[in-house]
């Protein structure tokens, strides 16, 4: 590739606020690999499912050195700036690095992680300006697909209710399941903002009223999952705060006007925006029922299909303590109890589970194994909801079937040996 810098004197504000946005991102990506770091480095609390199952024998080690590769990489491009000869280099390295990271390990590939890998691509293969029209335009289509998965009743019945209920607790209404059922549709509100929020970002006039609303929405997605509402994760907190940061920086000043003479040509421009173009399209297939919620920006949806684990009672009563305490007993007084996955992720990893069927299953079938309770296990599995109605399809199997089912899969469902062989 050819260079050619932009004078100091010559940027303009957008710019500037571009090359602050540059140090922004690997200062949040250190920040959420902190806040996960289990996900990265502990094969033994939660499985590690990779993509492929030929990669269920790599060793633990490799893992930590791609980690420690990823946070060194960050580290020196938080230090150094984006104008460090070597920074194209390290954001290549960084994104190499991340999508190692993905494939041994599947449940790694959280939107954040995934955004930060297609950055890094974008700022290592393309001059300034390009690389921030394609950043650009893959946050606009995080809004816009985002928006897009949470317009259908599941939503409204399950995590926007709980989005109503908590939203009215914080200011002061006493709000419950019972009392919201009526006014549950207000939830469909939520995902019109966000689609409003994309509108106003995209058409330039009104980019400055864009960024008012993008910081408002992720304000009160902030309140709503803090500490005082749903508490979820510090990765979805620290994600929104990098977000409300980003509308401002990315669309709060006045695109540049390019000219000749301060106009940088690189030799694999066209490489990072083939790359936007797949993240752009890639979550059409998940529209289609092709692909799955987090590369489609499927955040916050509820539509997605799900496993669920269940074993019987005096069964999950013989449980280790530190698996026991996710068997919800008191849910029913069923013979079979569930297993929470989604809190057990959250527990070990620092992470909410990757939604989706494929995963919670590959997460069952490693609880069953490590427990040597897969004789014993019933496994459900839910079919993602319709986009009208909130209907389910439903298969409900034993745990000595795992094998045969696994095969509905694309992907691995197999967990790494290191998880089923700790102690």
């Amino acid at each position: 590739m050819t260079t050619t810098e932009l004078p100091t004197e010559a940027r303009s504000p957008a710019d500037r606020a571009f090359f602050l946005y540059q140090r922004l991102v690997p200062l949040f990506l250190l920040v959420l690999l902190a806040v996960t770091w289990p996900l990265w480095i502990d094969l033994t609390s939660f499985p590690a499912v990779p993509a492929f199952q030929l990669l269920c024998d790599v060793p633990s080690l490799v893992d930590q050195i791609f980690f420690a590769g990823v946070v060194l990489s960050a580290a020196f491009l938080l230090i150094a700036g984006p104008e460090s000869k070597f920074a194209p280099k390290l954001w290549l390295g960084l994104s190499l690095l991340l999508l190692c990271c993905f494939l041994l390990n599947q449940h790694r590939f959280q939107p954040w992680a995934y955004q930060f890998m297609v950055l890094g691509i974008f700022f290592g293969l393309a001059p300034p300006r390009t690389a921030r029209q394609l950043t650009i335009w893959v946050s606009l289509s995080i809004y816009f697909y985002s928006a897009i998965s949470k317009l259908n009743p599941s939503f409204v019945n399950e995590l926007g209710s709980d989005f109503l209920v908590t939203l009215g607790s914080l200011v002061g209404m006493s709000w419950n399941a019972e009392s919201i059922a009526q006014w549950k549709w207000l939830a469909i509100g939520f995902p019109l903002f966000e689609l409003l929020a994309f509108t106003l970002l995209l058409m330039r006039p009104t980019r400055k009223v864009g960024v008012v609303a993008a910081c408002l929405m992720h304000l009160g997605l902030i309140l709503v999952l803090g500490p005082l509402g749903l508490s979820h994760s510090w990765g979805v907190l620290t994600w929104n705060i990098f977000f409300l940061l980003q509308a401002i920086l990315l669309f709060g000043f006045n695109e540049p006007q390019e000219t000749a003479s301060t106009s940088t040509q690189y030799s694999t421009t066209w490489i990072a925006q083939t790359v936007c173009w797949l993240v752009l399209l890639i979550p059409t297939l998940e529209l289609i029922g092709l692909g799955d919620p987090w590369p489609a920006w499927g955040l916050y949806a509820s539509h997605v299909g799900r496993t669920h684990l269940f074993l019987p009672r005096h069964v999950a009563q013989t449980l280790p303590p530190d698996l026991k305490k996710y068997v919800d007993f008191d849910s029913s007084a069923e013979l079979f109890v569930p297993v929470s996955l989604e809190k057990w992720s959250l527990d070990a990893t620092g992470a909410p589970i990757y939604p989706g069927m494929r995963f919670s299953f590959a997460a069952a079938r490693a609880f069953t194994e490590r427990t040597q309770t897969t004789n014993f296990a019933r496994l459900v599995i839910e079919s993602p909801a319709g986009r009208l109605q909130d209907d389910r399809e439903t298969d409900t199997f034993s745990g000595d079937k795992f094998a045969k089912r696994s095969a509905r899969f694309w992907l691995n469902t197999q967990p790494r040996s290191a998880f089923l062989l700790a102690k």
